[in-house]
């Protein structure tokens, strides 16, 4: 397996290029067979990877694009749940839990936070595409492996992967009766959280021709956080998923699949944010909700493990998911047919004043519906001309409403003369609903050609067509409770609220028709039988919308444009020294045009204002590196690691920082400033030591170091909200035995507890104070794994 493991100094130079040929060389003399699977901690040789990033099952040694793969068997020894889990250990690349969206970025570059936006970083789950941000917290279950695939991947996954997908793929049934089962423990003491999960799977063959494999999971924690306020530990949660597949095998040349899923993730806590910056430092002074919790003596600061929050907060997540796959061999041709419906509901509860009181909150519901249609025909490998074309559709439906308690601003209203209308009906609440319907139409195709026994050239080319219809609508109530419960005012007084900065009611509708052609094409080259050469370039697009949040009511402010990329890679993959070692190396730029992006600033009144525009461009380029070496059965060692230069090329009227907020400034140019989330150097290194005990049992010990340089963690680049660099040790003991049925681990992640900050915010009428959430700080778990 390729580990998930990264190392910022390992770059190739220049005088290091006669050393590689020579070891190029080298490999070519001492050429193998590829040997069959192996436990890769005790195999002899690194072990073959298959994809599918081209739609084809392919050694990830011979496909042409710069990806990292992780097994389901390695996340489950280390206890990686989700993509979150991911991100932590795995360079330049970002996910998180945030407010209007969840934060997914590869290579610097990812969607701006805001439910009106599709991700630039596309998930696919066994062929079918998950567009949503909110998809991103679902728990992992029963997968055979994950890819990240970086730069846009728009030929074979669709139009809105500009920036990279995570394509993830779960365990099929096969004939054969087998699964496994895990269980995990940790204390509640410390920073542990009192994680726990009871999961796994069993692989039935019911006839010949006919299988079944269930799975399903059970996990959570009781929390490494305090809220001082109620005493009660956060997060709190209890995720749930359950799968059944269904597969009907009658012959070689056919091979049916029904899948079936539902899952429940509930964080009865809330999004973790932490105050800050409070008090702010110099020119600022502490204000607003910063100043109310400095005069009640309450414990804050990012250092600390405690929340000032109020009760009631929550997150949601509920999903299903039922998947049509069929393979038939037409001939020499292979017709696949890929069937969707999945839907999630997600309740989103936020106090975002960070005070003990109920003074400014949020609840923010989503729900989303979405039917796809995939058909792909494809020609056998191994010819001259290899091709592959296929159809695309999907219908999707999304609702969001928001629904935020003004209940600060009674004491304002009450004592101003022109609101005494609105003093019996207060508390004033805010409500804002909007539907969104989508059609996407899309025809794509790729042909290969093999020049040679060495030489492949490939072009692809996707057609694209999307309709969006929108319907918004803004009104102004009471709020009959703490989350959500607006009663509508009468009409007569709707434009009141306005006079206070938060808003317009008002009805928009509207509509918006974008269409694209993306072109790739990749040459690769085998200059030995263990190391190839490519290039490619490759066009991608996400389509244009709407934004949700913007609360003027003016038709004019809602539409954004599309968003195109131009991106060029070439790299080097390799396996040399009879395949002890391995050598990948990408150079990659992206040139983003019209860039997608979130302005966030902040009314007189405390609300936030969020809106979507198109920045004029960005460039996201740079270097990443992966090796392997395994120096012997018993001991490997693994490392890779991105250098990564994004920024802004072209930015004006960016929204502010807190420091321009106090000057009176409204706005700034970013252009030349790097982008969110994209340290200059990231990387982590790995090693691995194998020891047997006796003839039945062997001893595994592995530690992996992650570092990142500075980057920034929020949109408007504010110096305050500066993730420093930071170094992170996780690690792991286990006792296996030696037929990998039964094994105990010992499982430690930061071990050094590194603060490191995975979303920012300001807080509401307290400038230069923040809202910030952190990563896990020192924990241990305990697992037990066992396979039949």
């Amino acid at each position: 397996m390729l580990k998930e493991v990264r190392n910022h100094h390992l770059f190739v130079t220049a005088s290091a290029a006669a050393i590689l040929i020579a070891c190029f060389q080298s490999g070519a003399a001492q050429a193998t067979a590829t040997p069959p699977p192996a436990d890769e901690q005790t195999a002899d040789r690194i072990e073959e990877i298959v994809v599918t990033a081209q739609k084809r099952s392919e050694n990830l040694q011979r496909v042409p694009i710069s990806a990292q793969v992780m097994t389901g068997a390695s996340l489950n020894r280390s206890n990686i749940a989700s993509l979150t889990d991911i991100a932590e250990i795995a360079p330049s690349v970002h996910v998180a839990t945030g407010g209007r969206s969840n934060n997914i970025y590869v290579r610097g570059t990812g969607s701006a936070e805001s439910q009106s936006l599709d991700q630039s970083v596309a998930i696919f789950i066994d062929d079918v595409y998950h567009g949503r941000s909110r998809g991103s917290s679902a728990t992992f279950l029963d997968l055979e492996r994950v890819e990240v695939l970086k730069g846009p991947q728009s030929t074979y996954f669709g139009n809105n992967a500009i920036a990279g997908a995570f394509n993830i793929v779960t365990h099929r049934p096969d004939q054969s009766f087998n699964g496994w089962i895990r269980g995990l423990i940790s204390p509640r003491g410390g920073t542990n959280g009192g994680q726990y999960a009871l999961e796994g799977a069993v692989n039935v063959p019911l006839t010949d021709a006919l299988a079944l494999r269930v799975a399903g999971t059970f996990n959570g924690q009781r929390g490494w956080l305090k809220n001082v306020n109620t005493g009660k530990r956060a997060p709190d949660e209890e995720n749930t998923a359950f799968r059944a597949t269904l597969r009907y095998q009658p012959s070689d040349d056919l091979d049916i699949a029904l899948k079936g899923e539902i899952g429940r993730n509930l964080n009865k806590s809330g999004l973790l944010t932490q105050n800050a910056s409070c008090p702010p430092p110099a020119p600022f002074v502490a204000a607003g909700f910063c100043a109310l919790n400095l005069s009640l003596g309450l414990p804050i600061g990012l250092k600390r493990n405690t929340l000032v929050l109020s009760d009631g907060q929550q997150i949601r997540l509920n999903t299903k998911e039922t998947v049509l796959s069929i393979r038939k061999d037409l001939g020499a041709s292979t017709l696949s047919s890929v069937t969707a419906y999945n839907q999630y509901r997600y309740r989103y509860n936020l106090d975002a004043d960070g005070t003990p009181l109920t003074l400014l909150n949020v609840q923010a519901p989503e729900k989303y519906r979405q039917f796809s249609q995939e058909l792909r025909l494809a020609s056998p490998t191994g010819q001259p001309i290899e091709w592959l074309a296929g159809l695309y559709f999907q219908y999707d439906k999304l609702d969001i409403e928001q629904s935020t308690s003004f209940n600060f601003l009674s004491p304002v209203i009450a004592a101003t003369p022109p609101f005494a209308p609105l003093v019996a009906r207060l508390p004033l609440g805010q409500f804002v609903a909007a539907t969104q319907k989508e059609r996407v139409y899309s025809a794509f195709g790729a042909i290969t050609w093999n020049a040679s026994d060495r030489l492949k050239l490939t072009a692809g080319l996707r057609g694209s067509i999307t309709t969006k219809d929108f319907d918004w609508s803004l009104l102004f109530g009471t709020a009959t409770r703490d989350y959500g419960g607006i009663v509508a005012l009468p009409s007569a007084l709707q434009p009141l609220p306005g006079l206070l900065g938060l808003g317009t009611s008002g009805q928009v509708a509207l509509s918006r028709n974008d269409k694209a052609l993306m072109p790739s094409a990749r040459a690769q080259y085998q200059i030995t039988p263990e190391a190839m050469v490519y290039a490619s370039y490759s066009r991608g697009f996400k389509a244009g919308g709407f934004s949700v949040a913007d609360t003027t009511a003016l038709p004019a402010n809602f539409p954004f444009a599309p968003e195109r990329v131009d991106a060029y890679e070439i790299g080097l993959k390799s396996e040399l020294f009879d395949r002890h070692v391995l050598l990948n190396v990408a150079l990659f730029r992206n040139d983003f045009n019209k860039l997608q992006v979130s302005i966030t600033t902040a009314a007189a009144s405390g609300a936030f204002l969020n809106f979507i525009r198109n920045a004029g461009s960005a460039r996201s380029q740079g270097v990443e590196v992966e090796t392997q070496w395994l120096v012997s059965r018993a001991f490997r060692i693994a490392a890779s690691g991105s250098y990564l230069d994004s920024k802004y090329l072209r930015y004006r009227n960016a929204g502010p920082t807190s420091a321009q907020q106090l000057a009176g400034i409204a706005s700034q140019d970013l252009s030349g400033r790097r982008t969110p989330f994209a340290p200059r150097w990231s990387g982590t290194t790995s090693a691995t030591l194998t020891l047997p005990l006796g003839s039945q049992w062997r001893f595994v010990a592995e530690a992996t170091g992650i570092f990142s340089s500075s980057y920034q963690t929020y949109s408007t680049l504010d110096p305050l909200t500066l993730q420093p660099s930071y170094a992170r040790l996780d690690g792991r003991l286990s006792l296996e035995s030696d037929d990998g049925r039964w094994a105990v681990d010992l499982i430690g992640k930061n071990l050094g507890n590194a603060t490191v900050r995975a979303f920012s915010v300001a807080q509401p009428l307290s400038l230069g104070s923040l809202a910030q959430t952190k990563e896990q700080l020192r924990n241990l778990a305990l697992q037990l794994r066992y396979k039949f």
